[in-house]
């Protein structure tokens, strides 16, 4: 016969944060992501705790590969990815990752360990002011000097990373925090809730009185958090009323390709005949997606706000967004609606307005859609064109595709279909070295799913370290390198611009022998008849496969 031993009352700071992250962790209908980190000085405790409890962890090689595995963990289960990070080189090697996710409004805790009380401002070992570095780049930045208020910042983190437009959020904790001890009554069984913004019934009217009067409207979706209900009430509002969706930059998925209200993507790359429709819109509804430079380039690349002019175009401009801030911070909009896209569309479901585009409007939003996701074959011994049409074939419906940045990701912007939301997965930051990094971050945190990431050979090298942690962790993600031995985007930008190029040229390098340094598999192609065989060979087996395409130039102009 055992004796029953009562249960402590009290725990330490790093017990009790560890529990916090766990409970809060699970409470939402998608498992409970990893923590991603990299151990260092001043979060040593923390991480012991969570190996003590079972906490699912995965350690990555850089600081900025972890906190980007964190936040695309962020972006697929809805709740805020967690990342641990050391002492100021730890923590300041992630700022461009928490770029990124202020960015691509990705929810994301960052939690920094900090040198003890009795020596701030004494220049301690690695120690380093992160309200100040971090306070323009991240929504909110705390510090925690004491284990009594741990339950109270950790909540105002969680809050403030998903409140309005999601970001990264960051909590310095200084080392005494993990050594005190609080009761065990004090912790919150669960998050502190979101709740959903709705607009007010005479938003809705005078929103359902201009679609009405429209005879050229285009809806323009995009932004984050956006349910499964919700994206099947925007396919739904679009077969009802016949209203043209256009997304924003890298959120394709919200629509599905097949649907014929679906008009495009807009941003970098877009289709010019889009950009010239949308101009000639009557009414622009825009539905959660920012009105920043990105998602306003016009017919040609870099020409942000010429798609919509500033501060207000010529037709009515309707825009809903979660973020009061966001409403008014480039445009002044004629109707501007501080609410969430689902209430939004579900209200348009229930009281449909009577729409009544003008003929031939909405088929020639999807005409043009049609002819430039058809255009000419690739050049050169691969033709890439072809190459996302094998894979598309290849992939399941519900594949995530994760891309970073370059000449390359223009191929799979405008040849790799999606079905289904929540496939795709790219910086709206410009950041390179996105898409492995983010392929760990989902394949962790949904592990029964295929991810695939697309990478320059530029683009990989800048966090293609991070390929020893998906070996480490046997996590079958099939990478896939477009090999130019350059940086294909800046150097169209140089010749275009200065008729010559400096610096642009890169080093070969053999991706498929570094594959198997790492312990990966790795597959070469250098024609187009090869890809489908090596693609067969990657999605099978254990671990991560990587697939080197060598290409040129001209081979990255779709």
């Amino acid at each position: 016969m055992t004796e029953d031993r009562p249960h402590p009352a009290t725990m330490n700071g790093a017990e009790a944060l560890a529990r916090m992250i766990a409970l809060w962790g699970g409470s939402g209908p998608q498992p409970p992501a990893p923590v991603f980190h990299v151990p260092g000085e001043g979060i040593l405790e923390l991480i012991d705790a969570l190996e003590a409890q079972g906490s699912a962890m995965i350690s990555c090689r850089h600081e900025a590969g972890a906190a980007v595995a964190a936040q695309a963990a962020g972006h697929v289960t809805g709740r805020p990815g967690i990342f641990l990070a050391g002492r100021a080189p730890g923590a300041l090697n992630a700022t461009l990752a928490l770029h990124t996710a202020r960015t691509d409004a990705a929810p994301l805790i960052t939690i920094v360990g900090q040198p003890s009380r009795r020596i701030m401002g004494r220049e301690p070992f690695l120690g380093d002011d992160f309200a100040r570095s971090f306070g323009p780049i991240a929504k909110w930045t705390g510090v925690c000097t004491e284990a009594a208020r741990l339950p109270e910042l950790f909540a105002t983190a969680w809050a403030r990373a998903m409140a309005g437009q999601r970001g990264p959020v960051v909590l310095a904790i200084h080392e005494e925090v993990w050594h005190e001890n609080l009761p065990i009554a004090a912790l919150p069984a669960s998050p502190p809730p979101r709740p959903a913004l709705t607009p007010a019934p005479s938003e809705l009217a005078a929103l359902r009185r201009m679609l009405t009067a429209a005879r050229r409207p285009i809806l323009l979706a995009g932004g984050t958090g956006w349910a499964a209900a919700d994206v099947a009430a925007l396919r739904d509002l679009a077969s009802t009323t016949g209203l043209p969706v256009a997304t924003s930059y890298r959120r394709r998925d919200l629509m599905p390709a097949s649907h014929p209200g679906f008009a495009g993507e807009i941003g970098i790359g877009a289709d010019p005949a889009l950009a010239r429709q949308i101009g000639a819109a009557d009414l622009v509804l825009v539905l959660g997606m920012r009105l920043g430079e990105i998602n306003t380039f016009g017919g040609k690349d870099f020409e942000g706000y010429s798609l919509i002019p500033v501060p207000k175009p010529d037709h009515p401009l309707i825009h809903v967004h979660p973020d009061p801030d966001e409403l008014t911070a480039v445009y002044r909009p004629d109707l501007p609606i501080c609410a969430d896209p689902g209430p939004v569309l579900r209200a348009l479901l229930a009281e449909p307005p009577a729409c009544r585009p003008e003929p031939g409007w909405c088929d020639g939003l999807r005409r043009a859609r049609q002819a430039f996701t058809t255009g000419a074959p690739g050049r050169g011994p691969i033709d890439l064109r072809r190459v996302m049409q094998q894979l598309r074939v290849a992939l399941p419906e519900d594949a995530m595709i994760t891309t970073g940045a370059g000449a390359y990701a223009h191929w799979a912007q405008r040849y790799l279909p999606h079905e289904r939301a929540g496939t795709q997965l790219g910086p709206k930051s410009g950041a390179m070295g996105y898409g492995l990094p983010a392929a760990i971050g989902v394949q962790a945190s949904q592990p029964g799913r295929r991810v695939v990431a697309l990478a320059g050979d530029g683009c990989f090298t800048m966090q293609g370290e991070e390929l020893a942690t998906a070996v480490l962790y046997r996590l079958p993600i099939v990478t896939l390198i477009f090999n130019n031995s350059l940086y294909g985007a800046i150097a169209a930008t140089q010749s275009r611009s200065f008729g010559r190029r400096s610096g642009t040229a890169l080093a070969p390098i053999d991706f498929t022998a570094l594959a198997a340094a790492h312990g990966a598999r790795g597959f070469k192609v250098t024609r187009t008849e090869e890809f489908a065989p090596a693609l067969a060979r990657a999605l099978t087996g254990d671990g991560p496969a990587l697939i080197e395409l060598i290409t040129t130039e001209e081979a990255l102009k779709p």
